[in-house]
């Protein structure tokens, strides 16, 4: 069998594109059951686009594994309202736009944009603004579980 040997990584994009092939299904057909079109599919595979949240319920369902393996803290982080968490941990840091933006290593016009929910994080950004909070040692969770008042 071309596919007893599980991903080494655990990437949702690994494990979808794992099980698909397991299933014994192409990308057309994975997309025809979402009602979506099959590149989607593919950029999933390829990690070029995170498996939202609810396209992971139904990914599992009609591959028959568990949800949590397409997805991951990244995807989690997109489906909260992210702007408000990320202000919401700036604040707590006592940081500016810009203060916060250098601390991520990011061009603050990029972070404002982010803020204000007028671009979407990149999965480099996230895993930045994962590091700088490790080093402040503050929990990364809050970034996708309910944001500080």
């Amino acid at each position: 069998m071309p596919f007893e040997e599980k991903p080494k990584t655990n990437l949702p994009s690994d494990n979808l594109k794992y099980y698909r092939q397991r299933k014994q299904m192409t990308t057309r057909q994975l997309a025809e059951k979402l009602d979506i079109v099959p590149s989607t599919v593919v950029m999933y595979e390829n990690g070029k686009q995170p498996i939202p949240y609810d396209v992971a319920v139904k990914l599992a369902d009609i591959l028959e594994i568990e949800e949590s393996l397409l997805y991951d803290d990244f995807s989690h982080f997109l489906a909260t309202p992210y702007t408000e968490a990320l202000k919401s941990v700036r604040m707590v840091l006592g940081l500016s736009l810009k203060a916060f933006a250098e601390q991520i290593e990011i061009v603050p016009s990029y972070y404002y944009k982010l803020e204000r929910g007028n671009r979407r994080p990149s999965r480099k950004v996230y895993q930045k603004i994962c590091a700088m909070l490790e080093a402040t040692g503050l929990q990364t969770s809050l970034l996708w579980e309910h944001p500080l008042q």
